[in-house]
């Protein structure tokens, strides 16, 4: 539990910073940067090789960091850094439901909570956006916290240890993942960086991606699938606060009260159901 919360308290920083500095940068660059850094911390680590585990973890980083990212740093076009905290409610109910897909049992309550988890956000952001926008930024933000819950799942049920051999092989699969569309999408020649930028790519490669998801997959070894599900959530509260506060990005009160009751009620019946399979 303990690597968990510590793994919340490096991601929550992150949701106001990518906003403040890096939104203005295609996705594709931030994620191909975040993600090379992040390889070349593991690479060192890369020693003992088991061809078959690492072979799993490198088609899981994939999915879990590369697919992930991706789609994560794309919404930040359209939400605010806080915006997207809230909307990552809904990874624990897509946790429940792999977890459900590759061994536990799937109960229709866990879509129900997703419903809750959108319409409760979908209130929150609506707030000078148009309709377009904010479904493009909650599509792509249901389909990260997706990609995101299904890595954890299968590197929980099919790669079971957090070696740090295995993090170098998921992150070289995430950053393999990534190249493609970075070089089609990303002129390379005329990116040119600000001292904060390059600050924050340092930052989100080597605390939140680097350190921050080896402890999470280290954490998530160690618990159940209902413990992993509900301490997703505990990075929200942080990021939403540390977004408003130190980033200074403004919210509709009245809309974040209604949507985030809204989700609250989600994520409390799905922490009820998730109990009572304990």
């Amino acid at each position: 539990m303990l690597y968990l919360i510590i793994a919340t308290i490096c991601f929550s920083l992150s949701f106001g910073l990518i906003k403040e500095q890096l939104s203005v940068l295609p996705s594709e660059f931030v994620v191909f940067c975040r993600l090379l850094i992040a390889f070349l911390i593991f690479l060192p680590f890369l020693k003992k090789l088991r061809i078959k585990k690492h072979l799993i973890a490198f088609f899981v980083g994939m999915v879990q960091f590369g697919l992930m990212y991706l789609l994560f740093i794309k919404a930040f076009k359209f939400l605010q850094g806080n915006e997207i905290a809230i909307l990552t409610t809904t990874t624990p109910v897509f946790v429940a439901i792999w977890s459900s897909i590759f061994g536990e049992k799937f109960k229709p309550v866990y879509i129900f909570c997703i419903l809750m988890s959108v319409i409760g956000a979908g209130i929150i952001v609506w707030n000078n956006m148009t309709f377009n926008m904010i479904v493009k930024g909650i599509l792509l933000m249901e389909s990260c916290n997706c990609s995101f819950a299904l890595g954890q799942v299968l590197w929980k049920k099919f790669v079971g240890d957090n070696d740090v051999n295995l993090m170098s092989s998921a992150y070289l699969g995430a950053f393999l993942f990534v190249l493609p569309f970075s070089l089609l999408a990303v002129d390379f020649t005329n990116i040119v960086l600000t001292k904060g930028q390059i600050f924050s790519i340092l930052y989100l490669a080597i605390i939140p991606t680097g350190i921050g998801f080896w402890l999470w997959n280290k954490g998530a070894e160690k618990v159940k699938y209902s413990t992993l599900a509900i301490m997703n959530n505990l990075k929200i509260p942080l990021g939403v606060i540390f977004a408003i506060i130190i980033f200074h990005e403004k919210i509709d009160i009245v809309n974040f009260i209604i949507g985030s009751v809204i989700i609250l009620f989600a994520i409390l019946v799905l922490q009820f159901v998730l109990k009572r399979e304990v």
